[in-house]
């Protein structure tokens, strides 16, 4: 096995947060990162302790655990087409303005219905490079060499298996292509291992530089790096095999 997917395997695993239970915990953990950690969302509007938005209702989601403690660090969303109002907006549209006309032009009128979003990517703090960073929900750690934490070493790039994890979900459902709106620098750092998402829009200003992006379904797996090939077959056996249990 390649030492990422073993190493991957080794300290984490996604979960399918398909039961009301665990998708309780994706609201928290992106409630203790969102509103908690970054203060990009006001404690104030959530007072059940769950961050939730209007997506939700149309989004999948899977959860990354530490096998260790058996913790939930991280999350992921996709967010789908709408069933009942497929004109319904992304929310890279909104948030980066992007014309949904230009977005018609570019794929087909009915774009939306073969589309996703990866929104809502957390990890809490523990498992960023710097403990209460501002400007990231999610980042690399490949400078931390804390012995106590060799997961931290193992596996330097957690973000790479939310995006798989979210890029799977979406493969899953047929869908033939998933937007995203992060840093150009994830960008980077997801196009070297051979996630190649494309620029499709400007930077905006959203919590720091956000750049709208699109990764198509069709050239998916054929840009992956063999030590990612090994790495996707990992988080599609969790998705598709494992059985959620909730924390005790």
């Amino acid at each position: 096995m390649d030492e990422l997917a073993g190493d991957f395997q080794r300290y984490f695993e996604i979960v399918a947060a398909n039961t009301p239970a665990l998708r309780s915990e994706v609201f928290r953990l992106r409630y203790q990162v969102y509103a908690q950690e970054l203060g990009w969302e006001q404690q104030t509007q959530f007072p059940n302790g769950e961050e939730t938005d209007i997506n939700d209702p149309r989004s999948a989601f899977c959860l990354l655990r530490h096998r260790a403690t058996q913790r939930y660090i991280g999350c992921v969303r996709l967010v789908m087409v709408d069933p009942d109002v497929s004109a319904t907006p992304f929310p890279f549209e909104v948030a980066a303005q992007v014309s949904a006309d230009e977005l018609a032009a570019s794929y087909t009128a009915n774009w939306r219905e073969v589309a996703g979003e990866i929104s809502r990517v957390a990890v809490i703090s523990d498992f960023r490079r710097r403990t209460g960073e501002r400007n990231a929900a999610v980042t690399d750690v490949e400078e931390d060499t804390n012995p106590a934490r060799p997961e931290r070493r193992g596996f330097p790039h957690i973000a790479v298996g939310l995006y798989l994890g979210a890029a799977v979900m979406g493969t899953l459902r047929g869908l033939e292509r998933v937007f995203a709106l992060m840093e150009p620098k994830l960008a980077r750092r997801l196009r070297a291992y051979g996630i190649v998402f494309n620029k499709i829009g400007e930077a905006v200003d959203h919590h720091g530089l956000r750049v709208p992006y699109c990764l198509e379904g069709d050239s998916f797996e054929g840009h992956l790096s063999p030590q990612l090939l090994e790495l996707l077959q990992i988080i599609q056996r969790d998705l598709l095999h494992s059985v959620p249990t909730d924390p005790g």
